[in-house]
C-alpha cells in the first residue's frame, strides 16, 4: 500500500471548532443517514462508534438504536459531541484510543465507523481483534468511507490511496454495499482550508464539492475468520 501523509486524514483536532464546522459541511443532504435507517434495523441494538469525532453520525445512531458507546481519542471534540447530545439517555462516551478499549466481550450488535477506520489502517491487526472480542456472533460491522473517482478525491488528490483502500477492506472480508453521492456544501472557503491547510494552494472549483461515499459491511462469521490483518 502506497504511503499517504496521515494529515490528510488525521486533522489538527485540538481545531474542535473549525472541525465541527467542516463535519456539517458533509453529506448535506444526509444521503448517508437516510441510507442507513432503509437498510439496516438499528432498533433494540447496541452499537460502539469508532472515533465518532465531534459527533457527525452521533445523533443520528443515537435516535435509531437502544444503546450506543461512542469511542474519540480527543477531549475537545468529545466535549462538542457531549454538548451536542447531552439531553440523550441512551449513550455513553468514552475518551480512548481505540487500540485501548476495553469492554464485554459480546457485547457489541453493530461497530459503526464514519471516515475513522482508514486512520487507524497502521493498527488494524490489534484494532480487529479487540472487534472479534466484543462483536456477538449474529453482529456485524459498517464503514462509511471515501469511494474516491470524485471532486472531493481530485482536491486531497487521494484517488490511487482510495482505490487501494477500497481493495484492501474487500481483501479483508468487507462487502462493498452502496456508492452515495453526496455534497460537501461549505459556508466558506476557508472552513475547508482551516482543516485541510497543507491544501491551501488548491483552489476550490466552488462551495459544492462532489463526494462519493461507499458504504462497507462484514459480518462477525466473517471478522472471525480473517486472521491476517
Amino acid at each position: 500500500m502506497s504511503e499517504l501523509n496521515n494529515d490528510l486524514w488525521l486533522f489538527d483536532y485540538n481545531q474542535g471548532a473549525a472541525y465541527e464546522e467542516f463535519s456539517k459541511s458533509e453529506d448535506f443532504f444526509k444521503a448517508i443517514n437516510t441510507y442507513l435507517l432503509d437498510n439496516y434495523g438499528f432498533k433494540c441494538k447496541t452499537i460502539l462508534e469508532i472515533g465518532a469525532g465531534s459527533g457527525k453520525f452521533t445523533s443520528f445512531l443515537l435516535e435509531t438504536c437502544s444503546k450506543l458507546y461512542t469511542i474519540e481519542r480527543n477531549a475537545s471534540l468529545m466535549q462538542i459531541n457531549r454538548n451536542k447530545n447531552r439531553d440523550a439517555s441512551n449513550v455513553e462516551f468514552i475518551l480512548s484510543d481505540v487500540r485501548e478499549l476495553a469492554m464485554e466481550p459480546n457485547s457489541i450488535d453493530v461497530i459503526f465507523a464514519g471516515w475513522s477506520m482508514t486512520s487507524m489502517r497502521e493498527s488494524f491487526d490489534v484494532i480487529f481483534e479487540i472487534f472479534r472480542n466484543i462483536l456477538r456472533k449474529d453482529g456485524m460491522i459498517i464503514l462509511v468511507e471515501n469511494a474516491g473517482n470524485d471532486e472531493f478525491s481530485k482536491i486531497m488528490g487521494i484517488e490511487n490511496f482510495t482505490f487501494e483502500m477500497k481493495n484492501a477492506y474487500v481483501n479483508m472480508g468487507f462487502t462493498q454495499r452502496k456508492v452515495i453521492n453526496t455534497l460537501i456544501r461549505l459556508p466558506r472557503e476557508d472552513v475547508f482550508y482551516n482543516v485541510f491547510p497543507n491544501k491551501n494552494n488548491v483552489k476550490l472549483p466552488s462551495l459544492d464539492i462532489q463526494h462519493k461515499v461507499l458504504i462497507l459491511e462484514m459480518q462477525a462469521f466473517v471478522l472471525w475468520n480473517q486472521k491476517n490483518y
